[in-house]
């Protein structure tokens, strides 16, 4: 797993190397494909008759739907088996278990030391809940469905010492607002 992306004091956040290709080419297509439509756009003043633009029309149709497809085939070939997170924590990962029930948060170890990249394996006793993660200062900083018979996985490394709250994200009964944990982060 590539460690691309948003670096801080506060928090790390872990891209893979495919996301990050399959945005830039996004993002390339993206502008050809609105460069087109400005082009088509400024050169389409005259009338032209129907004839003259149905067969050259068919013709960039067939190869426009063949080009998509190809591209279409080859993004999904190359991101499908590469997952945006790996299927076991790298060395020196600290695993929590997070267990969410209705009204509470259950974190076990309950604290780390700060930098150590943690993975919360998150999961449910009962209906779904949303796990999310606020950092000392109260900004967001990430966010998983914690399911019954499901572990969901967050990774995260945590640079900042202090108490980061832990609140549901997803209604859950009556309670739901006061459902809340905490976790910390200690000095190294």
């Amino acid at each position: 797993m590539a460690r691309v992306g948003l670096r801080s004091n506060l928090v790390v956040l872990h891209f893979g190397t495919v996301q990050v290709v399959a945005g830039a080419v996004f993002a390339v297509l993206a502008v050809a494909f609105a460069s087109v439509f400005v082009v088509v756009a400024v050169k389409s003043r005259d009338d032209i008759p129907y004839e003259r633009v149905q067969g050259p029309g068919y013709w960039l149709r067939k190869r426009w739907l063949a080009l998509l497809t190809v591209v279409i085939v080859c993004v999904l070939g190359v991101t499908f088996f590469e997952l945006p997170y790996p299927s076991s924590a790298a060395s020196g990962t600290v695993v929590v278990k997070v267990t969410g029930g209705q009204f509470f948060w259950s974190l076990v170890p309950d604290r780390v030391r700060a930098g150590t990249p943690v993975r919360f394996d998150v999961t449910s006793v009962d209906v779904n809940h949303g796990f999310g993660i606020y950092d000392p200062h109260g900004r967001f900083i990430g966010s998983v469905q914690a399911m019954p018979g499901y572990h969901n996985k967050l990774d995260l490394t945590l640079n900042e010492p202090g108490r980061y709250m832990i609140r549901c994200m997803e209604f859950c009964g009556l309670n739901h607002a006061t459902m809340e944990g905490s976790f910390t982060v200690v000095r190294r």
